[in-house]
């Protein structure tokens, strides 16, 4: 595979900027139907990124598991 297929493989499997945004507002959409309150686009632009928070503190606790069991 030349290196120009495997980036036209990787660009295919990327999403494209509108399907991104469909799924940013199903999202939305089910957050405020599940939890019952209206909660505007820019108060969800404006949260912390509780998701990626607990990703980063996910790996910092494996790393130093790792590095204790070294």
């Amino acid at each position: 595979m030349t290196l120009g297929q495997l980036v036209e493989q990787l660009a295919l499997e990327q999403p494209t900027a509108e399907q991104v945004a469909e799924r940013i507002a199903a999202d939305r959409r089910v957050v405020r139907e599940t939890i019952g309150v209206d909660i505007s686009d820019v108060e969800f632009d404006e949260a912390p990124d509780i998701l990626g928070n607990i990703y980063r503190i996910a790996a910092e606790k494996v790393r130093a598991a790792r590095g204790a069991a070294a």
